[in-house]
């Protein structure tokens, strides 16, 4: 097994383990067993449990961007793609939920370093749509793009540390909160543009893997 062959499939082991028993409750020894693996050759990897977390950690981050960029190449309208992107971002947040709460507790340096470069990277994707659809005239004269990207923001950090992120309806509640807010920004034409397009926006994520948290049909009757 090649060098790199051996440091990804450590990962992937290591955060699977991490995710179910908790950071405190794996050793490196756990980690070696669990491939059939010396831990010398774990130990050449990856000189300590500290630097094998922080790398997971790394790779959920990672997983998320993946997404992001995917969304991307695929969907030609950066709000939708902000927007679509709290969804990927919910969803890997739920997957990794109990890995990230309890890095976050055990291990807080290395959280908050994992932390502080995944939101930047949020907040970033998030202005750029933003900034996109305010530039187009997309939004109502009188809507505060900084109130907008700072509540759009907050939100979904702060749900991501509640009770309620390690259930499957997070990631759609949170997704519909931030859609619902949006919508009541956008001028008349830009929802009806929206709703014109919705179905083909829908077809993209379900073909990205994610189609199974996008907001359920309203029912107008």
């Amino acid at each position: 097994m090649g060098t790199e062959d051996n440091k990804e499939k450590i990962v992937e082991t290591a955060l699977q383990l991490f995710n179910t028993r908790g950071c405190k409750g794996v050793t490196m020894d756990d980690i070696a067993t669990s491939m059939h693996i010396s831990k010398r050759t774990l130990y050449e990897t990856f000189a300590n449990k500290e630097e094998l977390l922080s790398e997971c950690l790394m790779r959920v981050h990672d997983e998320i961007e993946s997404l992001h960029h995917q969304i991307f190449h695929k969907v030609d309208e950066p709000l939708l793609v902000a927007m679509y992107m709290i969804r990927a971002n919910a969803i890997v947040n739920h997957s990794y939920h109990h890995l990230i709460e309890d890095s976050e507790r055990c291990y807080p340096e290395i959280h908050n370093r994992f932390f502080k470069i995944h939101s930047e990277s949020f907040r970033t994707y998030i202005h750029h749509g933003i900034e996109y659809v305010r530039q187009h005239n997309y939004l109502r004269p009188d809507a505060d793009i900084e109130v907008a990207e700072e509540f759009i923001c907050n939100l979904v950090q702060q749900r991501r540390m509640s009770d309620v992120a390690d259930s499957r309806e997070y990631a759609r509640y949170t997704s519909e909160i931030c859609f619902t807010y949006m919508r009541g920004l956008m001028t008349v034409d830009t929802i009806a543009r929206y709703e014109k397009e919705e179905a083909h926006f829908r077809k993209i994520l379900e073909d990205l893997g994610i189609g199974d948290i996008s907001p359920r049909k309203r029912n107008n009757k």
